[in-house]
């Protein structure tokens, strides 16, 4: 069977669809991507520390509803945020991110690079570190702090898991000019992405893993056979 690969422009079209025509509150699609992320890193059966990067959008979100489960299932999961207190999600993530200040899952706020020897510190004690900062979303370079950091994980030499794409990297394109995370491991949503396409046949990037999410074949459909007309 051919690999379904949508741009960036069609998977925003895939997620619009599905929430206002199909009727699907982007919570459940949220919440669908964190647990099978969740799912696929259970496999790996890691016994240390799990590290969850967190940027302020979906990506981030997704990395809320990724700690819950892992911690629901024993694991010990940090959950590191590279903003301030001041700078408030939005929508589902908001709502994730309530979730887990409710639970009491550890959650801490770095400020970089004044944070940087403590986020060392943190990334060499992890035994998988899960990138969920950057989405699909992000042109270009990543800026600071997201550079940092993304040079942090590379140069902690412990496995990562992507969410979606690995920060850094161009959803279209692939490599950018900067830094963009190595990860061991993609778990992509819905389908490839051209970037990770490029990436692959490049030979720079780890296994990937198309997690379904809950979107229905008719929505695929309609994308995909708009790409063709």
């Amino acid at each position: 069977m051919e690999e379904l690969v949508l741009s960036r422009t069609q998977s925003r079209a895939v997620d619009s669809i599905a929430i206002e025509e199909f009727g699907i509150p982007g919570i459940v699609l949220m919440e669908n991507a964190g647990r099978g992320v969740a799912e696929l890193l259970m496999q790996e059966a890691p016994t240390g520390p799990v590290v969850i990067l967190c940027g302020k959008g979906n990506n981030g979100g997704d990395g809320f509803v990724i700690a819950r489960h892992l911690e629901n299932h024993g694991f010990r999961v940090t959950v590191v945020l590279f903003h301030s207190a001041e700078e408030n999600f939005e929508g589902d993530a908001a709502t994730n991110f309530t979730i887990l200040e409710n639970a009491g899952t550890p959650l801490l706020r770095l400020k970089i690079p004044d944070d940087l020897k403590q986020l060392h510190s943190l990334l060499a004690e992890a035994e998988w570190i899960v990138d969920a900062m950057l989405g699909t979303g992000t042109r270009g370079r990543a800026r600071s702090p997201f550079l940092e950091v993304i040079e942090a994980v590379n140069e902690s030499g412990q496995a990562v898991l992507a969410v979606d794409i690995p920060s850094g990297l161009d959803c279209d394109l692939g490599p950018v000019e900067g830094a963009t995370i190595r990860a061991s491991i993609i778990a992509t949503f819905v389908s490839l992405k051209p970037g990770l396409l490029v990436s692959r046949e490049q030979g720079g990037i780890g296994k990937i893993e198309v997690v379904d999410i809950g979107i229905p074949r008719g929505v695929l459909t309609r994308v995909v056979e708009a790409q063709q007309s």
